[in-house]
């Protein structure tokens, strides 16, 4: 459903007359849906990096590439991978994608919440929580992947990206080579719809076709680490309205929520899923959301999600995603059949029956069969960490989780990965421009791999540092002390106060000249040099003790760890490198990042709806429900500062709330959200 208004509609065929997912959205081509005889880019795989590293190429220099996507699938498919961070936000913001229009499509995020439960104390735990960024700068997203995928595969289409699915690139056949041109992408015939194999002349040839590394397996083999690996296991549950019903302190359905304890951790995330919902019907609600964003309706002046469902057509339901990453290590019982049928089924009700708290918290939901088709109600995945030793040579590049994936904890595969496609995108540009000043093909391939080296070292250290992340965490779940006073205070002291890249400083919003320069220096503060310290003391101390030991207690191994945090971070906290609202952000910490149980208080972001009960960002310019419609009063579109805010915090605010996106610079505002038409709501597929 377009929009009645010449300015904002798209010209694109009917799609009632067309005949299947992939013919509906290649037809959105600019070129159109035959695959080109060149492109100076070829992007293998449809997935969230390869669409943000070609939507990031695209804007970056308007014009200058031919890119092209091809994707094996009829149209965006499930996959796992649903919370993400700032970094993710403010790429969106950059595009103009902000959570006026994309809070209409994904969940809410604010922050993230963590429960370190006691395996030999069982109903003992603590926890550590930290809100996410002030809505009225940057909304934070829990999205599903399929939404996601269409949202951005459109976007691309918009900014003259082709995007070809149900085309599949035949590896064995191609040939990539340096130079310019040099590289013939053979694209395999139509295995559905009979269309012609056809060969693709292209300078760069990109693999983002995730963990299967289907081009650079043939470079090099897999790297896994030393030690231990971790596996998966994970369903889809009802999302319950009454959350005053969970037991756990502070329980809150708009945070990510972590179950932690020594073998590994369960998420807790609550979403919206538009299974179900005819893809050309998905297609005009979303191009309709980005022709509000284009214009930048107000929020208040845009349909909500229920409202949105109903208008185009489209099944919309709240759900929740839990599932369990755990150490490969695990001694499990000799028969597991009591926990039921599958290996996914029995190892997740393994860990619920285990620990006390989780098999309480998990009588609040119930298990959803088949929300993504047949044979979906479980899913695994196992031995998850590996790191490709070689992601770029002569004519290629790799992206995403082509270049290595660590574990879910923390939404590295999606938000830290980010700065592999953005990277890559801006490095593709450079490589290019210079090859064409080169004066032979021997000096053309020599200038593309000198723009290309920094590419490969940072995607190797990238992967290195988010691998000692995750085993400082999975370590420091060995005692429930830990969570709250070290790993977790130093994740978010290193990667929110990272020195110099505060987004605070930097009004909450990114620019093109911006971006790719915190995003490379973010790494979640992994790479900052006194996490570094912290996090290899921890795994020195603790990961040589077996699972299935207690960490010693009091003047030995916790009391130690515990006192090396605390000295390292008041050295850091008092070079001033650091400094931000820490007493706001925080539960448990003062503004000089003392610990204190007693101090419970944070600055308030959200709140639930009175009737739907969604998650709401508070913001007073937003007094409409953005799931359901009702309206809300002053008192609930406040937030709450606590502590008050510094007269230098005021200041910093109001600058960042005067920043507009860089897509939006330059350009007005409008009052009205565009009309759309009504168009058939079902199209035969």
């Amino acid at each position: 459903m377009r929009s009645n208004d010449p300015e904002l509609s798209r010209v694109i065929p009917d799609i009632s007359v067309l005949r299947n997912h992939s013919e509906i959205l290649n037809t959105n081509n600019a070129a159109g849906s035959d695959v080109p005889n060149e492109s100076d880019v070829v992007v293998a795989g449809g997935g969230i990096h390869s669409l943000i590293y070609a939507i990031h190429a695209a804007k970056y220099k308007p014009g200058k590439l031919k890119i092209s996507l091809i994707e094996k699938s009829s149209k965006p498919r499930y996959k796992i991978g649903e919370s993400t961070l700032p970094l993710f936000s403010l790429w969106c913001k950059m595009h103009g994608l902000t959570g006026e229009y994309l809070l209409r499509l994904f969940g809410l995020k604010d922050g993230l919440c963590f429960y370190f439960l006691d395996r030999e104390n069982q109903g003992k735990y603590t926890d550590f929580c930290s809100n996410g960024t002030p809505g009225l700068f940057l909304s934070g997203f829990q999205i599903e992947r399929t939404i996601s995928e269409l949202l951005f595969t459109l976007l691309a289409q918009r900014n003259g990206v082709n995007v070809y699915h149900r085309r599949q690139v035949d590896f064995g056949a191609t040939k990539v080579q340096g130079g310019v041109r040099n590289s013939k992408i053979e694209i395999a015939k139509g295995k559905f719809d009979g269309k012609p194999s056809a060969t693709i002349d292209s300078s760069l040839f990109v693999d983002a076709t995730g963990r299967f590394r289907q081009l650079a397996s043939k470079n090099a083999p897999i790297h896994r680490f030393e030690g231990w690996n971790y596996d998966a296991f994970w369903g889809y549950f009802t999302c319950p309205e009454d959350e005053s019903k969970i037991s756990l302190r502070f329980y809150k359905g708009l945070h990510t929520n972590h179950l932690c304890f020594p073998e590994g951790w369960a998420w807790v995330i609550r979403l919206p899923s538009w299974e179900g919902s005819p893809t050309a019907n998905l297609m005009d609600m979303i191009s309709y959301l980005l022709d509000c964003a284009e214009v930048a309706v107000p929020g208040d002046h845009i349909p909500s999600s229920e409202e949105l469902a109903k208008t185009f057509g489209l099944k919309f339901r709240w759900v929740t995603s839990i599932g369990f990453a755990v150490r490969n290590d695990v001694k499990y019982p000799a028969d597991m059949s009591a926990y039921g049928t599958k290996e996914a089924e029995r190892k997740f009700n393994y860990f619920v029956e285990k620990y006390s708290l989780i098999k309480e918290f998990m009588t609040n939901f119930e298990l959803i069969e088949d929300l993504y088709g047949p044979g979906t109600t479980w899913f695994i995945r196992k031995t998850l960490t590996y790191q490709s030793p070689v992601v770029s040579g002569p004519g290629w590049l790799a992206i995403g989780d082509v270049c290595g994936l660590t574990n879910p904890l923390h939404s590295p595969g999606v938000t830290a990965a980010m700065s592999t496609s953005t990277y890559a995108a801006e490095l593709t540009h450079k490589a290019l421009e210079a090859a064409q000043s080169a004066n032979n093909a021997e000096a053309v391939e020599l200038s593309i791999r000198k723009t290309l080296a920094p590419y490969d070292d940072f995607a190797k250290h990238l992967i290195l540092a988010l691998n000692q992340m995750n085993r400082f965490h999975y370590v420091c779940f060995r005692e429930p002390r830990f969570g709250p006073q070290v790993s977790c205070l130093w994740q978010f002291f290193a990667g929110i106060g990272i020195p110099g890249w505060q987004l605070i400083r930097h009004d909450y919003s990114l620019t093109f000249e911006t971006y790719v320069p915190h995003s490379i220096n973010w790494a979640w503060g992994s790479m900052v040099p006194e996490y570094d310290a912290v996090a290899r003391e921890a795994i020195e101390l603790i990961g040589p003790i077996a699972l299935e030991d207690f960490v010693p207690d009091a003047i030995t191994t916790v009391r130690e760890l515990i006192e090396f945090s605390n000295s390292t971070k008041k050295t850091a906290a008092d070079s001033n490198r650091f400094n931000f609202r820490w007493d706001g952000l925080l539960r448990y910490y003062d503004i000089c990042l003392n610990y204190s149980e007693e101090k419970t208080f944070k600055d308030k972001f959200a709140r639930q709806c009175s009737k739907c009960a969604s998650w709401l960002v508070l913001r007073p310019d937003w007094k409409m429900c953005y799931s359901c419609g009702k309206e809300r009063t002053n008192e609930e579109t406040t937030i709450t500062w606590n502590p008050p805010l510094a007269v230098d915090e005021v200041k910093a605010f109001v600058r960042a709330s005067d920043a507009k996106p860089a897509a939006r610079r330059g350009k007005g505002q409008v009052t009205d959200a565009p009309a759309f038409a009504t168009l058939p709501k079902e199209v035969s597929v």
